[in-house]
Parts: C-alpha cells; sequence; structure tokens
C-alpha cells in the first residue's frame, strides 16, 4: 500500500491555485525568492494575539500590547524604516481595536489553545493544520482562524473555506472533542463571520481531501514515468503571479504579470492609525 501523503490547508490552497507553483515549492524544492510586507505584517499580529492569551489578566493592556508588537514586528518587505514605523502604529491599533471587541477574551477569559497543531487522516493522506486558536463553547470547541488583509470575510467564505472545514476535522480526530463551528476573525475591521457544518458536511471535505490526494499522487506517477513537467504541472496565470516567489522559474508567469513592490500587498484599507487609540511606540 502506497504511504500517505503529507498534506496541510495551504498546501493544498497551492495545489489548487497553480500546478506548477505547486511543483516549484514541493516537488522540485526550488527556493522562493523575495519578502513580502504584508506577510510580515501579518505574522507579526498573529504572534501578538498568541502571546496576549499567555500574559496575566493584569498585564493585559495598550501597554504590554505595544510590547509583544515590539517583539514580534519584522521590518522585512516594507519600503524603509518610516513606512515600517507607520505600519507598526497601525498594527497596535487595530488589534487593540479588535481585542476590546472580544468581549471577555479581550479581558481575563482564557482561549482552550492558541497555535495548536493538530491532525487528521484519510485513507490517502495525513493533513496537520495549525490552528490560530481554539476556543471552548460548553463541551464544543470552536475554531478561530485570524485575517488581517484588506478583505473582510463573510459567511459564505466561513461556509465553504475547505481549510476551516480541515481545522475542524483535526480537532475531532485529534482531541477528541466535537467541533463544529468555525469562524474567521478579521483583526482590521472587527468582523466576526461563523458558521456551523454537520458532521456530514466535514465528512464532506474530508472525501474531497482524499481525492485531492489521489490526484496529487498521480500527477506525480506521471511526471516519474517520463511526462513533461509542462504538461502534468502547467502553470496558471493570474494575478498572483506577480507576488509570486518562483517567477525566476516560471517564464510564463513572469511574461504574463509584471513583480509587485514587496509592500504592494499591505491592505488598501488602512494607513491612518484610528484617532481613538493614543500610541507611543
Amino acid at each position: 500500500m502506497p504511504p500517505l501523503i503529507s498534506l496541510s490547508p495551504s498546501k493544498i490552497a497551492i495545489w489548487q491555485d497553480c500546478p506548477r507553483r505547486f511543483y516549484l515549492q514541493y516537488i522540485a524544492r526550488h527556493r522562493s525568492v523575495g519578502v513580502w510586507a504584508h506577510l510580515s505584517l501579518g505574522q507579526a499580529i498573529h504572534g501578538v494575539l498568541k502571546d496576549w492569551f499567555e500574559e496575566a489578566t493584569a498585564q493585559r493592556d495598550l501597554v504590554a500590547l505595544q510590547g509583544l508588537m515590539r517583539d514580534h514586528w519584522s521590518s522585512a518587505g516594507f519600503a524603509n524604516a518610516e513606512q515600517s514605523a507607520q505600519w507598526q502604529d497601525w498594527a497596535v491599533a487595530v488589534t487593540w481595536q479588535y481585542l476590546q471587541g472580544q468581549q471577555d477574551l479581550g479581558n481575563g477569559l482564557a482561549p482552550h489553545s492558541c497555535e495548536r497543531t493538530l491532525a487528521a487522516r484519510t485513507d490517502n493522506a495525513t493533513i496537520q493544520g495549525r490552528i490560530d486558536r481554539l476556543d471552548s463553547d460548553g463541551d464544543e470547541l470552536v475554531v478561530i482562524d485570524y485575517k488581517t488583509g484588506s478583505s473582510v470575510p463573510g459567511v459564505d467564505q466561513v461556509r465553504s473555506s475547505l481549510a476551516l472545514a480541515l481545522y475542524a476535522a483535526c480537532v475531532q480526530q485529534s482531541l477528541r472533542r466535537p467541533c463544529r463551528r468555525v469562524e474567521l476573525h478579521h483583526v482590521p475591521s472587527g468582523v466576526v463571520a461563523s458558521w456551523e457544518h454537520s458532521d456530514d458536511a466535514i465528512a464532506r471535505q474530508l472525501r474531497r481531501v482524499d481525492q485531492i490526494a489521489q490526484d496529487m499522487r498521480e500527477q506525480e506517477d506521471r511526471l516519474n514515468q517520463g511526462a513533461h513537467v509542462d504538461d502534468v504541472y502547467p502553470p496558471n496565470v493570474s494575478g498572483l503571479c506577480a507576488y509570486c516567489g518562483f517567477r525566476d522559474a516560471c517564464p510564463e508567469g513572469s511574461a504574463a504579470r509584471q513583480a509587485r513592490q514587496p509592500w504592494d500587498g499591505l491592505p488598501s484599507l488602512v494607513g491612518e492609525v484610528p484617532e481613538d487609540v493614543e500610541l507611543s511606540i
């Protein structure tokens, strides 16, 4: 029996977005080039939110948040120190506002866990998911996924998200706890979009992933049997090509889209610190 294929929600997303990028990243192991300011921003906010809930209740104030942001901040991808400092201020402000809107969570109630890596399996795949936050709701656990971009999520996005359904499956299989509700928390706006899956819906998503694993195995077998890489893993040219770290190995994507500046992916609905938040970074 062939070995199980190791998957994650991000690996599946790359497979679906662009077969060429999937090949370069996971099969050829080509080195990705470039750093992006929006990734630095998102990673900092995610790290701060993790550490925030590990602080003692008395330390959960704006000064503590500023210190956490300094600890997690990276200037990688920003145009200069001034731009980096502006966005660091903005990150503190929107994160503070988000936490104030989290009711008891901002003031003392501890989540079940943060940045927890859990696993599930199907007949053909093992799935690992790193979950931003798990909250308790009685006997059930709730999956929380943070978003920091300019796109504000809605219910349809949560309901149709394969990644969120897989996170719920990982909780169910790894922790043996009921988990059906999944939520996207958009930190800049404070919007929370949620959906409650049925057990049947989660099972359907696992079957979908199992089929994806089979497709991946068949494509790699074709390559190993002598098929040309362009036929097995063709590029899917789209707007994502402008931000791709594998442009140097993909003539089609490089020709179709001009490379963007490292800071061009920063959220479009930001730029100023909210007036009602005073900062002293």
